[in-house]
């Protein structure tokens, strides 16, 4: 039987973490990672450790935008050369001086027409603009509103009951995160349990949504279960509450852990 090589302890073959120290065991087929902070093994497309939840990848730093080159100062242009001074014939000052005295006899003409025609009304006065309002203060962006987050996690939910109520494994094990702890058992344990019994009716109900970032949220959930017992036909009710805890992998909410909870 394989080791385990952080603890070596014995686990069967398949089996995707330790169940003593909770390393990843599928290498070196899916790589050679190591948590920075408690040093277990880990998946390499895991965003946190299962174990200690410290982050496993960090962003990279924005590259720093290159400096302006300076430009070139223009380099001055030469002084413009003085025109030459010249005398003003006497024929142009006569022509100036004639073109000035038709000038003034225009504009005589043109205010005694105007005079005799009556003033044009005064223009009405213009309404005056509302001032504008005074700009919104800039608010810092707020988490994902409660409202949308659980019909996000409810639609997680919803495809859990559908799976149980179908018995369909591959729809029932696509809600669960790859770092759930004991996939695999998980995986089995629910397969023994529909050999056992059937459910008649599945609700479920949100009690409590707690955000911790954008992408991981702790929540209250209770099912309420009618079974059948196949071998007996015996009809039975039950109220289970968890505390689940979900995360965003890929675009899509998970559950990552649960835990009872006594009500």
């Amino acid at each position: 039987m394989p080791q385990c090589p952080h603890c070596q302890s014995p686990y069967e073959t398949g089996q995707r973490y330790c169940s003593k120290c909770g390393s990843f065991l599928l290498h070196p087929e899916q790589g050679n990672t190591f948590c920075p902070q408690c040093g277990v093994r880990v998946s390499p497309r895991q965003e946190f450790c299962h174990e200690c939840d410290a982050p496993m990848k960090g962003a990279p730093a924005p590259p720093e935008a290159p400096e302006p080159a300076p430009k070139p100062e223009a380099a001055p242009g030469p002084p413009p050369s003085p025109l030459p001074s010249t005398g003003t014939p006497s024929w142009l000052l006569g022509m100036l001086v004639g073109t000035g005295i038709i000038i003034i006899i225009l504009l005589i003409l043109l205010f005694m027409r105007g005079a005799s025609t009556p003033p044009a009304p005064p223009p009405a006065p213009k309404a005056e603009a509302p001032a504008p309002a005074p700009p919104a203060p800039a608010t810092a962006p707020a988490a994902p509103a409660a409202t949308h987050l659980k019909g996000q996690l409810q639609e997680v939910l919803g495809s859990l009951r559908e799976a149980q109520l179908n018995k369909d494994i591959v729809k029932f094990m696509s809600v669960y995160s790859l770092t759930f702890p004991e996939l695999d058992n998980k995986r089995t344990k629910t397969l023994k349990s529909w050999e056992k019994y059937d459910f008649t009716n599945l609700v479920f109900t949100i009690d409590q949504i707690q955000t911790i970032d954008l992408d991981n949220a702790i929540v209250q959930v209770t099912w309420y279960l009618d079974i059948r017992n196949r071998k007996t036909q015996e009809l039975s009710s039950t109220t289970q509450a968890y505390q689940v805890r979900f995360s965003k992998e890929l675009g899509k909410w998970r559950i990552r852990a649960l835990e009872e909870v006594e009500e």
